[in-house]
């Protein structure tokens, strides 16, 4: 490279002059690290090796870390376009790329020093046993999952797939396997830092602490993570096994993780006022529509109380028609006039009958 940045069709995003490639918008910076911590972290045993690379996605940028102390690197993928990518985006000499049926590795048995597969948690089963198929005796395979405790402790069970593995079922797995299996818990993590202007930060003293300003405590106790990676091998006992135990550190060198936490905190917060402002917005139209419903009813209970009242006057009119009807029907007018009305009947009856004759 000549020190520019350049454009990784793989990521998406930007490579720097380190060959390190930038988090692109669609990329959590978070995710990008766990990704290149875990090759970071490989890279301390491929050494002078030959190595295979498996990914199901992007591959070119993993294999181009390990090449760079690797002997020779194979980068395997089941994509016919990730595999043409790669080598567009990350060619040289000691690098080559392959669209292969995973999760079978197409190669003879004791080809490789090392196998590396960060990237495939759900082809794992079937990528381990072929993994230990093609390695030599003395070879390594490194291998990660997300931690399903920590997904189900942080997170739904979403569509229901079972992602990932608890850590004594990770290790029960590839004990099955390999006669020397180490465990390491990988995650990104944000911090401080407070090193030498003229030394440098290699090597730095790692401790943690959670973020209160209330009950400040600093101690050995590792941070949280979400994915178990695994160093394992045929042989019983690694060579240089003290120094490959060795915690490693890959620096947020731009605080991109410290920005993204500082961005979503941000978003967040407007988030949370939103939804403050929605409920006092909700709050006041039910205040609004208890007032309006309770004036209703008010006015309802005011016109039935009228026409109770008007029902009232309507019945002791009604009772006094009657007491009027009575008292005339008792009366020695009503009683003179009876054989007249009597009469006046038959007289009306009889004019009917001859109309209708």
């Amino acid at each position: 490279m000549d020190g520019r940045p350049t454009t990784d069709p793989e990521v998406g995003g930007r490579i720097d002059p380190a060959g390190y490639p930038e988090p692109s918008a669609s990329e959590a910076a978070e995710t990008l690290y766990d990704r290149l911590v875990g090759y970071g972290f490989a890279r301390r045993y491929v050494e002078g090796k030959v190595v295979a690379n498996i990914g199901l996605g992007s591959l070119g940028y993993g294999s181009h870390l390990l090449s760079q102390t690797a002997g020779h690197v194979v980068g395997l993928t089941g994509s016919t376009e990730a595999a043409a990518q790669a080598s567009r985006a990350h060619p040289a000499p000691n690098v080559e790329y392959r669209k292969v049926d995973l999760p079978a590795i197409p190669y003879p048995e004791d080809r490789f020093d090392v196998v590396v597969a960060l990237e495939g948690s759900e082809l794992l089963e079937d990528l381990v046993r072929d993994a230990r198929r093609v390695l030599r005796p003395d070879g390594v395979l490194i291998v990660s999952t997300l931690d399903r405790r920590a997904i189900l402790e942080t997170g739904p069970e979403g569509d229901g797939r079972r992602d990932g593995m608890h850590v004594p079922e990770f290790r029960a797995f590839l004990g099955q396997h390999f006669g020397s299996v180490r465990i390491f818990r990988q995650g990104a993590v944000a911090g401080g830092l407070v090193f030498p202007e003229a030394g440098g930060a290699t090597p730095a003293s790692v401790e943690s602490a959670p973020a209160s300003a209330v009950f400040p405590l600093v101690g050995p106790e590792p941070t949280t993570t979400r994915r178990a990676l695994a160093v394992c091998s045929r042989a019983e006992v690694l060579e240089d096994e003290a120094e490959q135990e060795r915690p490693y550190l890959l620096l947020d060198r731009d605080r991109r993780v410290f920005d993204e936490c500082e961005d979503q905190a941000g978003d967040i917060e407007l988030l949370r006022d939103e939804i403050a402002r929605m409920q006092e917005t909700e709050v006041q139209a039910f205040r609004d529509s208890y007032r309006l419903l309770f004036s209703e009813i008010a006015v309802l209970r005011a016109q039935l109380r009228q026409s109770e009242a008007r029902m009232r006057q309507i019945e002791k009119r009604a009772q006094g028609a009657e007491r009027r009807i009575r008292d005339m029907k008792n009366s020695a007018t009503w009683r003179v006039f009876e054989p007249y009305r009597q009469l006046r009947t038959r007289l009306d009856e009889i004019r009917k009958g001859s109309q209708e004759e």
